[in-house]
């Protein structure tokens, strides 16, 4: 037992970090964005061309054009998910409207040397990522409690003096141990032999996580294309992206029993913005070694963020009267100067490869008198190699440095490399196109016992007469994922199951000109 300290110091002996493999996951599995049109046909357009998501997906596409082309695209997305964690089931819901994509393709005719053709060079906007969803786990556990995190964290770094208990963990432990849901256990001479938890998951706790994220991912682009003698194709893209995404959380355990044990709930609130800005190149190049069939080629380079995260915890416990107490709160803000948390960094996503190939029927130079396709895609994506660097300063600090590098190979453990598939078509009546698309993602977790994938099939109508156009798509995606409450480094923590139904209105307006 200790008798609560009440002068907090506001010095912090340990740097804390928001940081963890799941962050890398959740930046690395990046969409391609793009218009209706490409998204009707499951965005299979690494070998098509002719579509400004090429700038994005294989810049060698946008050599295709030959005209002026001025495109919109907003969208209204919307979905639920059912999880399922500890054997028990919850739901949560999310929608909204967005802006996908916009951009304007110039073409430019011939070269002083003749070898080129035309030469193509876009500039536009695109939202490769939409952030906005709500989790929500709870269900009945006997075998650990998220307190115990707590426990760890003091233990694994050997604290004994209940003064950095205290305050050396602001974002953590310390509110923890000053609300009293973690009491020291004490030795001889009135020395602190451990720590315990007030929790009682030895008699059943009741846990309930709610996850609600928003942000996205923005990608300003420029890209350049040649086409020489209409069969070969090269293109390259420059993309800018600017990252946001805002969480909130808030983690409640309560004791299932309701009779008098010193127990009776607490709950986490934390708060994490990330923002960042990144800078990627993207290079295609698409053949034709016969009129009517298509071959695509792109790499996508690691794209190197500048992050920064901004953070807070709260924790409120009821520990029914424990120590003379009644509901106790306190805030890392308490212990932080009033200030949130912040720690700056570097993070590196994955680099892509692609593959495409694509069958247009009745090819001719006059797409108005083409009469469809057929198209396919296969992507690699190795999310094991995603990493976090330390930055300025803290990159010569131990504590930064290698409280990332411990970050780094968990993700390496944690996820493995994956495939990617795509394929769609699209018919064309004159002025009138219908088109169908499919797109699965692969599982990018390493134990077999977590399942994640997203399947995406989609349809949609076009329309194109007299310079414009128009492109009304649905997308409906089935997605398997995990989520979990907590982990611990020597104890027992299961992921939540999650089952997502989402859909995806898209609608494009174009000019040619």
């Amino acid at each position: 037992m200790r008798t609560r300290i009440l002068m907090l110091s506001i010095f912090l002996v340990n740097i804390s970090f928001a940081q963890e493999a799941t962050d890398a996951l959740r930046f690395a599995q990046t969409g391609h964005g793009g218009t209706a049109r490409a998204q009707a046909i499951g965005g299979a357009i690494t070998a098509l061309g002719g579509d400004l998501s090429s700038a994005l997906v294989n810049p060698a596409g946008l050599a295709f054009f030959k005209t002026y082309d001025l495109t919109l695209t907003p969208n209204f997305s919307f979905g639920k998910n059912k999880t399922n964690y500890l054997g028990a089931d919850a739901k949560g819901k999310f929608s909204g409207p967005d802006f996908n994509m916009a951009g304007m393709i110039l073409p430019k005719w011939g070269s002083n040397s003749g070898f080129w053709e035309n030469f193509s060079y876009a500039i536009g906007m695109n939202k490769s990522v939409n952030f906005n969803n709500t989790v929500r786990l709870n269900g009945l556990n006997t075998q650990s409690s998220y307190s115990e995190k707590y426990l760890e964290e003091l233990i694994n770094n050997n604290v004994t003096d209940p003064n950095n208990a205290a305050t050396g963990f602001p974002f953590g432990s310390s509110l923890a141990f000053n609300t009293y849901l973690i009491d020291t256990v004490k030795g001889l001479n009135n020395t602190i032999k451990g720590y315990r938890s007030l929790a009682t998951p030895q008699t059943g706790v009741s846990q309930d996580l709610l996850l609600n994220s928003k942000g996205n991912i923005n990608d300003l682009f420029f890209s350049a294309s040649a086409n020489h003698m209409d069969r070969l194709y090269i293109g390259g893209t420059l993309v800018f992206s600017k990252l946001r995404f805002e969480r909130n959380s808030t983690y409640k355990e309560s004791d299932a029993t309701k009779v008098a044990n010193n127990f009776n709930y607490f709950q986490v609130d934390e708060f994490l913005l990330t923002e960042g800005v990144g800078i990627g190149l993207r290079l295609g190049i698409i053949y034709k070694p016969v009129e009517k069939l298509r071959l695509g080629l792109s790499f996508h380079s690691p794209t190197l963020y500048n992050m920064d995260d901004r953070y807070n915890t709260t924790i409120t416990t009821d520990l029914e009267g424990y120590q003379g107490n009644g509901v106790l709160k306190q805030s890392s803000a308490d212990l932080n100067n009033g200030e949130d948390g912040q720690f700056q960094y570097d993070f590196v996503n994955p680099m892509r490869i692609m593959g495409g190939i694509s069958y247009v029927i009745n090819e001719a130079e006059d797409i108005r008198k083409q009469k469809g396709f057929i198209s396919a895609d296969i992507e690699y994506i190795n999310y094991a190699t995603a990493k976090f660097r330390a930055q300025g300063s803290l990159g010569n600090n131990n504590n930064g440095s290698a409280y990332l590098q411990d970050v780094n190979a968990s993700i390496s453990e944690q996820f493995k490399s994956a495939l990617n598939f795509r394929v769609g078509g699209e018919l064309k009546f004159k002025t009138i196109m219908t088109r169908l698309g499919f797109n699965w993602m692969g599982n990018a977790y390493a134990t077999p016992s977590l399942k994640a994938s997203r399947m995406n099939l989609s349809g949609g109508l076009g329309y194109r007469n007299k310079g414009y156009f128009v492109d009304l798509t649905y997308v409906h995606q089935l997605a398997k994922d995990a989520a979990f409450a907590y982990r611990l480094d020597n104890g027992f923590f299961e992921p939540g199951n999650i089952k997502r139904s989402a859909g995806c209105v898209l609608l494009t307006v174009g000019f040619k000109f």
